[in-house]
């Protein structure tokens, strides 16, 4: 679980507290301090350790770097075969751990497991929709060229196929999507739960985060490493990049329009 100084400690504690009342308790929890903290998010994490300190595994960095960087410094702390990630600011079901691990416990073939989301805004009750996501190898598979097939904070997977590919790479954006296309292009096994397993913050905040020139920047960088690695031809590359960027361009009303009527089932 990565954090940074844009965390609100209330959303912080109310992610970790879901970690910590799972009816299957994880054996180590690594938070990735990236960059320094405000005091509250120290005192958060400080709390946490005093309660719990053979659990934590804290790794601080000197400076923000990014998801992608910071996920990867957890990964190299990790001590388990099987790593769970999770966001700062949701919330896990509490059945979540119990019900991955018993499947990927019955199918030792599975290298990635994830699930479907609800999507909340304010309180955890007002749920206002599902990321529905597919669920078979195969399916995921082909929905990964031209959207994430996975939810990242619902994600199990094995280490060593991690790094076997190389973990997470540098980019500003996508990092996660980029993983999963590398995992896939490299022959792991893919499986959702149709079950939501975590309660994502969602709502207009997300979307103003989807908008501008560097995004849009971003995701030609993202399409062109997946044409480049053979994942995608040209031709889902060019449909991709020009599907994104009129999606970016358009006004808020309309984008939030599309989001709701076609990349989410509202609830």
């Amino acid at each position: 679980m990565p954090v940074y100084y844009k965390e609100k400690p209330l959303f912080f504690e109310q992610a970790l507290d879901s970690i910590l009342n799972q009816t299957l308790l994880p054996d180590e929890i690594v938070i990735v301090k990236d960059g320094p903290l405000t005091k509250k998010l120290d005192a958060v994490i400080e709390k946490y350790i005093s309660k719990y300190s053979n659990l934590f595994n804290i790794v601080a960095l000197e400076k923000n770097v990014g998801q992608g960087k910071a996920r990867n410094a957890g990964l190299q702390v990790c001590k388990y075969d099987y790593i769970a990630l999770m966001d700062s600011d949701d919330i896990a079901d509490l059945t979540r751990f119990k019900k991955q691990i018993g499947y990927l416990e019955k199918h030792p073939e599975i290298d990635c497991i994830g699930s479907n989301i609800t999507e909340f805004e304010g309180e955890q009750e007002n749920i206002i929709s599902k990321k529905v996501v597919p669920l078979t190898h195969e399916e995921i598979f082909k929905f990964g060229k031209w959207r994430s097939p996975m939810n990242n904070m619902t994600i199990i997977y094995k280490k060593d196929k991690v790094l076997e590919v190389g973990g997470y790479n540098s980019f500003n954006f996508g990092e996660d999507y980029l993983l999963f296309a590398k995992m896939l292009m490299n022959g792991c096994k893919f499986y959702n739960f149709e079950e939501c397993l975590v309660n994502a913050r969602g709502g207009s905040g997300m979307l103003a985060k989807r908008i501008g020139l560097s995004r849009i920047i971003q995701e030609f960088k993202l399409f062109w490493t997946f044409y480049k690695m053979g994942y995608i031809n040209i031709y889902e590359f060019l449909r991709n990049v020009s599907l994104k960027f009129l999606l970016r361009i358009i006004p808020t009303w309309f984008r939030s329009w599309i989001y709701n009527k076609f990349l989410r089932k509202r609830v």
